[in-house]
């Protein structure tokens, strides 16, 4: 019988217990909750106060979904006990968890994956591909752009209350939307700040930041720019890839993957099923099972990546 403990019982805990559920026939389940009581969503599982308690428990893996601000202690903690780990995003919101982390991954490490699940959507995959190759010729710039309205995000709930208002807690637009920060570096390779600009410059009663923007350069001296928002009443999230045979446009919310030519616009996807977020964290569960099962298993978002993704995030709210 797997063992699993679960650090969190939010939206994301939740999602990640029944993809368990549904993929291990035979689990046992212990939550991480310090009130004593959990959903009933999370059940049936042991309920532990706090993270030494879970540890106790004697998992054989741990999936870490508690607040951002907690992810690198928890994390790190785990490697030192060579415990499997799938572990939300970010891995660290500080540059000291992130020397830490880097220092207790520095030798072989139990199968962690980080949970971009970006990166199994079928029309990023293509996306990704078609940027390696010749399609777009030499590419000269390059934006990714994801926002919106942080009231519909967080539907019924007072946000001032939520973690993503609490900079203390790892709130704010740079950790909170740190996907589009990882899929920069998925699709483009390493890449270096040039300049940023951002802070709390909407009405929304928060105290964390709402609008961030980054100027990066990739390897090759590409412009890349990253837009990230909580404002947006309209719900963006767009990469757009200009080269000097054409650009390639993802728009996540159309669910429309499109190139432009000299010969005018090509669909390449517009399947729903290409642009289906939800399937991604079965998949990304069963490349981390996989991993558990055989420690050759190559992941797909691995801890070396994030922790890359990671110091690019940190410069980035530095920079501004």
């Amino acid at each position: 019988m797997l063992r699993v403990l679960i650090t969190g019982r939010g939206s994301i805990a939740r999602r990640h217990f029944r993809e368990l559920r549904a993929l291990v026939p035979v689990l046992a389940v212990a939550v991480v909750a310090a009130e004593g009581n959990v959903d009933a969503e999370l059940q049936p599982c042991e309920v532990v106060s706090d993270f030494a308690k879970g540890l106790a428990w004697g998992p054989d893996a741990v999936v870490i979904a508690s607040v951002s601000s907690r992810h690198a202690d928890e994390l790190s903690a785990c490697l030192h006990q060579g415990l499997p780990c799938l572990a939300e995003k970010p891995v660290a919101v500080s540059s000291d968890q992130l020397a830490d982390l880097r220092r207790t991954a520095g030798g072989r490490i139990p199968a962690v994956q980080v949970g971009c699940n970006l990166r199994h959507v079928p029309a990023l995959v293509r996306l990704r591909t078609l940027l390696s190759g010749d399609t777009l010729g030499r590419l000269v710039r390059a934006q990714l752009e994801v926002g919106q309205d942080l009231a519909q995000w967080r539907p019924g709930r007072d946000l001032r209350g939520s973690y993503s208002a609490d900079p203390a807690l790892g709130g704010g637009v740079v950790f909170d939307l740190v996907h589009e920060i990882d899929m920069a570096c998925w699709l483009l390779g390493p890449l270096q700040v040039v300049a940023a600009i951002g802070g709390h410059l909407s009405s929304l009663p928060i105290a964390s930041d709402d609008v961030h923007v980054a100027l990066l350069r990739s390897a090759s001296g590409t412009p890349v720019t990253v837009s990230l928002d909580y404002v947006s009443r309209q719900p963006v999230r767009r990469y757009t890839f200009v080269g000097e045979h054409g650009t390639l446009v993802c728009d996540m919310m159309t669910g429309v993957l499109s190139v432009t030519g000299r010969e005018g616009e090509r669909i390449l996807s517009g399947e729903p099923a290409d642009f289906d977020v939800r399937q991604t964290y079965r998949v990304q569960m069963t490349d981390w099972l996989a991993a558990l099962a055989d420690p050759e298993h190559h992941l797909v978002s691995p801890l070396s990546d994030a922790l890359e993704t990671a110091e690019l995030m940190l410069a980035m709210k530095a920079a501004a």
